[in-house]
């Protein structure tokens, strides 16, 4: 998995993908329920950093990989939504 520019997008789109839902599921309903903000600053902030890494990765995978703007586009677009990134790990394992 880590011997090619795909492998390492692919293991950074999981961990990304682990830290929104985490941000989602855990800090927000500490935040909005149990009135501990520090949760979304800790946890958003990791999901903030991983995800300008997902973004520079996808840019630098779609160069190398040379893909179409179309489809580098539809990856950062799923990206936003949750469990996105893992989807997106699954369409890229069936190319790899």
């Amino acid at each position: 998995m880590f011997s090619t520019a795909l492998g390492w997008f692919r293991f950074i789109t999981i961990i990304e993908g682990i830290s929104y839902v985490l941000l989602l599921a855990i800090g927000m309903p500490f935040k909005y329920i149990l009135d501990i903000g520090e949760a979304t600053l800790i946890l958003g902030s990791i999901h903030g950093f991983l995800f300008v890494v997902f973004g520079l990765s996808l840019l630098y995978v779609s160069i190398k990989s040379k893909w179409s703007f179309f489809k580098m586009a539809m990856i950062f677009i799923v990206s936003f939504i949750p469990f996105g990134n893992f989807v997106i790990d699954r369409k890229l394992l069936k190319q790899s």
